[in-house]
């Protein structure tokens, strides 16, 4: 945002200096990137009068022309060498603007140069006569820059001080729409220099008299008052189309505007000053009445710019009895604009909902000024304000008059916003008492106190300030301005507390230390994800949770699990042609919580914000902690051929990991349950603590490995860290015995579809209390054996802690955990 300092002085009716303005505006939050002076090459260029021009001797199309300055040391004045055409002839009244010996002027290409005395053609000539691009006040070359009501020997810088100036360059944050004009921008400097801020009185037009057939027919007509809630108009008759006035022109060039017509001008010079874009019509282009309405869909529509649209039934446009004439809020039609012949203007001044225009702006690849403004919301108070202003200034640009009643479509009217600011409150975010000029303070804002308690203030919100919607925002706004700098500086008063870290910051800590010790690296995605890197993950977007004002559509749904991320992290990998992923994430997922209304989420903090009158609705939240790991690739092989990595390896990991975390309580794999989105129907298992689910490991669904276009194998486990910690058993302390251990290997025949965990479960808990543990250790298919059936190899472990056990005993346990094998599988001993 480009800021003209000569205009923020005449806004604040004071001059507190550049340095101190560019100042104000960093510590109040606008960071300045630069600061251009300009106009001072002019403080030597003087008015001349033309006193007597003769052909140039040798040179055909040059002109000497003698100029009087006024200045008694000349004579009879001064002769220079001219090229220009429109030279105006002596006594007619135009001057002319001379730069003497010594002063400095633009060449063609844009570099400053210094005068002096040379000739041209053998003619000697002191000084030149300039044109606009030659004086750094245009881009016209087309003759010279002449000048009326001025008078000779006055210096060009005093017949209009606005020609110097000084541009500050802002560097202005999307939730400060006021700051995208000059009277914003003063307003902050007002409340940070302390000084006295009356934004200047908007004048009535002048008002035409007698007839207003054509305003009468000037009706308008909303349709949609929540896009377009706001709708002001004025109609202007008598215009003259023409150029603009020197200051005007050269200050909508300084501030990034091209200069059009004194209409088009007027209307962006009021943007500039307020923020409000504005649109002229050529009201005898239109067919009224106007209408505000949804576009039909298909519906054809011809830009300014000449591209021809066809209209979605989601963009909001002006239309006539026939036609669209304007896409509202973005660009104006091409058959309605302000011409050469227009002698009649509809004036527009309006508030769009934001984040329509926003839409409409991006699905055309539209980006004006206006839009940029609308996008960020505008100021809904202000529209006839504006309207009024542009009004004035195009009658005085273009020489017209305000014809018949003002129009004010307020369809959708909005109550302001009030807030309760609490000083203790204050205190406790910033760590100081809030200042003695509070009041002063919020006031210069434009932030009405209607109440004043004790320790309290109740105000009102302008709204021009749509980024304050609660407490903190008043709290930030006036530290802001007061200054961050002036904080003061202490140590807090900190109680002693037990060392250690609180919450599950110790957890997160140590499973990252057992992730790591096993060879994984650690990732840290975004908490946000696309609606596309949920899709390929198999999640339904419209069941999770999505931002109201996201960055982009890549970062607009809170993320429902980390696999997603980390499953980008992969193809990216694989892209980069490194196959061989080992990674593991720690932290938090977003999950609507489920059996409570929206806006049920105020948790602590809605006590903390008691006497609010207005809060942002929140939808309520779950928030658990999760661990995923990605494997995918080779697994690790030596003088072997490599194998990708398949479900065990993913178990493997998971027993790894819950051997630690677990304590005393063993894992178990369940294949019952519905799998998540991304994991594979058939090659998965959920991960159970004591019966209770705590995660689920899985390879990649194969829709999700051709959504990715993840070619090697990859398995996924995700871990609940708070149900982990919930089953967590302390191991007991146990004498070791000194006696030792027997083993007994037994092969039972079984049928494929029985799962070698239940046989495990069965034979352990028939054994005995001296059988320690069972293990799978052999695995055999044969064609000897019946179709449909494999031998599992179990060996089964007993001790005892008092004596040496016999061989009776061990195998009469053994053969009653066979037994129970038998009468619940239909097993059959090998």
């Amino acid at each position: 945002m480009l800021i003209s300092y000569k205009w923020l002085q005449e806004i604040l009716g004071s001059d507190p200096g550049v340095d101190a303005v560019t100042s104000a505006l960093g510590r109040g939050g606008l960071e300045v990137d630069r600061v251009t002076h300009v106009g001072a090459a002019l403080r030597p260029v003087v008015l001349a009068s033309v006193v007597a021009t003769r052909p140039h001797p040798s040179k055909k199309g040059l002109t000497l022309v003698r100029v009087d300055t006024a200045d008694a040391a000349a004579g009879e004045g001064v002769e220079v060498v001219c090229g220009a055409q429109n030279v105006p002839a002596p006594g007619a009244g135009a001057l002319v603007c001379y730069a003497p010996v010594g002063a400095q002027v633009l060449d063609r290409g844009g570099a400053l140069v210094t005068l002096t005395e040379k000739a041209v053609a053998g003619v000697t000539s002191a000084g030149m006569l300039c044109a606009e691009d030659e004086l750094g006040l245009g881009s016209s070359h087309e003759g010279l820059l002449l000048i009326e009501g001025g008078r000779p020997g006055q210096s060009l810088l005093d017949w209009e001080p606005r020609l110097e100036d000084w541009i500050i360059e802002l560097s202005v944050t999307p939730n400060r729409p006021d700051a995208l004009g000059h009277l914003g921008v003063a307003r902050d400097v007002a409340a940070v220099l302390g000084i006295p801020f009356n934004p200047p009185a908007v004048a009535a037009p002048p008002r035409a008299q007698g007839n207003a057939a054509w305003a009468a027919q000037a009706s308008v007509e909303v349709r949609d008052g929540a896009r377009c809630p706001r709708y002001a108009g004025q109609v202007i008759e008598g215009v003259r189309v023409g150029p603009s006035p020197l200051w005007a022109r050269v200050r909508l060039g300084r501030l990034g505007v091209r200069p059009i017509t004194n209409i088009v001008d007027a209307t962006n010079l009021v943007m500039l000053e307020r923020g409000q874009p504005l649109h002229a019509f050529d009201l005898e282009a239109l067919r009224l009445p106007v209408e505000i309405r949804m576009a039909r869909p298909g519906e054809a529509f011809v830009a300014l710019d000449g591209q021809k649209l066809s209209l979605n039934e989601d963009d909001l446009v002006i239309a006539d009895a026939e036609r669209v004439v304007a896409l509202a809020g973005v660009i104006g039609g091409a058959d309605s604009g302000v011409t050469a012949t227009t002698r009649r203007v509809f004036l527009e001044s309006a508030y769009f909902e934001p984040r329509g225009i926003r839409r409409s702006a991006r699905r055309y690849g539209f980006h004006t000024e206006a839009s940029h403004r609308f996008e960020r919301e505008v100021d809904i108070s202000g529209v006839p304000l504006s309207r009024d202003r542009g009004s004035a200034l195009i009658c005085e640009l273009a020489g017209g008059e305000a014809a018949g009643d003002p129009i004010d479509a307020y369809v959708a009217p909005r109550d302001p916003r009030r807030l309760t600011l609490r000083l203790p409150r204050y205190q406790r975010i910033i760590g100081a008492e809030a200042p003695a000029r509070t009041r002063e303070i919020l006031g210069t804002l434009g932030i009405s106190i209607v109440a004043q308690l004790a320790d309290q203030l109740v105000v009102e919100v302008p709204a021009h300030r749509p980024d304050i919607v609660e407490e903190i925002d008043l709290i930030e706004e006036v530290a802001r301005v007061a200054g961050y700098d002036q904080i003061p500086s202490r140590l807090p008063h900190v109680a002693a507390a037990p060392a250690g870290a609180k919450g599950d910051y110790r957890l997160r800590r140590r499973v990252r230390q057992i992730c790591t010790g096993i060879g994984l690296h650690e990732a840290v995605t975004y908490s946000f994800l696309s609606p596309q890197e949920l899709k390929a993950a198999r999640y339904d977007s419209a069941s999770l949770l999505r931002l109201v004002n996201p960055l982009s559509e890549e970062k607009s749904v809170m993320r429902p699990s980390l696999v997603p991320g980390l499953l980008t992290v992969a193809q990216r990998s694989q892209r980069y042609n490194v196959p061989r992923v080992r990674l593991f994430e720690v932290s938090q997922v977003f999950l609507p919580r489920q059996g409570e209304a929206a806006g049920g989420a105020g948790g602590a903090g809605d006590a903390d914000g008691a006497g609010q009158q207005a809060r942002v609705e929140r939808p309520p939240v779950d928030e658990p902690t999760r661990l995923t790991v990605l494997l995918a690739g080779p697994r690790d092989s030596y003088l072997t051929r490599p194998e990708d990595v398949d479900f065990y390896d993913g178990k493997g990991v998971v027993e790894a990991v819950l051997a630690e975390l677990a304590g005393n309580v063993a894992p178990a794999f369940d294949l019952e349950g519905e799998p998540p989105p991304w994991a594979h129907p058939r090659k998965g298992a959920r991960v159970t603590l004591d019966g209770r689910p705590v995660g689920y490991v899985a390879e990649l669904h194969p829709d999700v490995r051709d959504a990715l276009e993840i070619t090697s194998g990859a398995v996924v486990a995700e871990l609940d860290l708070a149900a982990v910690a919930a089953a967590y058993r302390a191991p007991v302390a146990a004498k070791p015995s000194r006696f030792p251990a027997m083993r007994h290997d037994v092969a039972l025949l079984l049928p494929l579809d029985v799962p070698a965990g239940q046989v495990i479960e069965v034979l352990r808990s028939t054994a005995g209390d001296r059988c320690e543990k069972v293990e799978l250790f052999d695995r055999y298919r044969g064609s000897e054996l019946p179709a449909g059936t494999h031998s599992l190899g179990f060996a089964l472990w007993f001790r005892s802690a008092e004596r040496t056990l016999t061989d009776d005993e061990v195998d009469k346990w053994t053969k009653a955990a066979v037994d129970a094998a038998k009468a619940r599988f239909g097993a059959q001993q090998r």
